[in-house]
């Protein structure tokens, strides 16, 4: 096969593969997330935002999505703090009964986010310690009094 059919053939082959591609489902980010952090979901631009829409999961229960500027319709929540490692599915709903509904699975990861313990937080303050010394002696050997 010379070149110029084999180009033409690989790009219809992607044309094809993007038309039947599905459209864009919802998006929920971070993905994959912990137990206890905060998600964004939104709808992918697939909603009217007139009509308005909802995401249900059992990672969060049920959230109203409200227009935002740059995703179409989303809202931020929080993933249940007992939720365990595994894949969950995430239900977009347009405009009530009869509208568009579609789904995305999305990756609890083992871990939690749950922010700073204390001994994170001592461990900081030795560090942020250990700093001020240093810059107070390299200042004191930089200025030697005479």
């Amino acid at each position: 096969m010379n070149r110029v059919r084999m180009a033409a053939v690989a790009v219809t082959g992607a044309a094809v593969v993007g038309l039947t591609a599905p459209a864009a489902s919802a998006r929920v980010e971070p993905d994959p997330m912990a137990a206890g952090q905060r998600v964004n979901v939104s709808d992918g631009r697939r909603c009217a935002t007139d009509r308005g829409a909802t995401a249900a999961s059992t990672l969060f229960g049920s959230v109203v999505l409200e227009p935002a500027a740059t995703r179409g319709m989303a809202a931020d929540t929080t993933v249940a703090r007992s939720a365990t490692p595994g894949h969950y599915r995430v239900t977009i709903d347009c405009g009530g009964s009869g509208g568009e509904r579609f789904t995305e699975t999305v990756t609890v990861r083992d871990g939690r986010a749950e922010g700073v313990n204390a001994s994170q937080a001592a461990g900081g303050l030795v560090l942020l310690a250990l700093a001020a010394g240093a810059a107070h002696l390299l200042r004191r050997t930089a200025n030697p009094r005479t």
